[in-house]
């Protein structure tokens, strides 16, 4: 997937509003790699309230946050970080405490890999979380992601259970989550080989199963 497309796979989903990036003119100047600077000037990371991955508070703000080097802060999952090499291009998932310019090996040999290791998340990956979404998150789910909304309609407002949710045909329909899981952690590994081995994506394939 080239940067003109994973601006546009990015924007279908979350919209360019909700996309956090940089105007060319506040790149840092640690940023040399063409690809880190595509990235963040024409790609960005969604502010989004369903994106797995989401862009950190300073690059959403503008001022992306400096960790060392040409390091720089990009994305959070939880407490963990995505911390962006400007020089190579690579993306570091960071647990907390790690330090990003102590030799670890990257989880995203550029920022493409990240960003369609994101887009792999949609209707069916989210639903297996959706139990611990907040109204908002669900809502939005269900009017953003393919197939969420049928996996998880709106709950009853009097006695707040799902639609159908005793129905034998409704349970029929959903899908097995083992299955689900397996299919995804297929598709990053086809992105990023070796991608199950960082302890990053291990906690965010483990919360999809097991919550968090």
């Amino acid at each position: 997937m080239r940067p003109g497309r994973e601006a546009t796979a990015l924007e279908q989903v979350f919209g360019a509003d909700h996309l956090a990036r940089l105007p060319e003119e506040r790149l840092p100047a640690t940023v040399t790699d063409p690809g880190a600077r595509a990235f963040l000037t024409g790609i960005g990371l969604p502010t989004a309230p369903g994106a797995v991955i989401r862009a950190d508070e300073g690059l959403a703000a503008g001022q992306p946050s400096p960790l060392g080097g040409a390091m720089l802060l990009v994305g959070r999952y939880g407490t963990a970080r995505f911390v962006l090499d400007g020089s190579s291009g690579a993306v570091h998932a960071l647990l907390p405490g790690q330090d990003p310019t102590a030799g670890t090996r990257p989880a995203h040999r550029d920022p493409g890999s990240l960003v369609r290791c994101l887009l792999a998340f949609g209707g069916r990956e989210l639903w297996l979380l959706s139990d611990l979404m907040d109204p908002d998150t669900a809502d939005w789910c269900r009017e953003h992601l393919p197939g969420f909304a049928e996996l998880c309609p709106v709950r009853d407002e009097e006695d707040d259970l799902l639609p159908d949710e005793e129905d034998d045909d409704f349970l029929a329909r959903l899908p097995d989550a083992d299955e689900v899981l397996a299919e995804l952690t297929a598709r990053l590994r086809q992105i990023e080989p070796q991608i199950t081995d960082q302890p990053v994506w291990q906690a965010i394939l483990r919360d999809f199963r097991h919550g968090y």
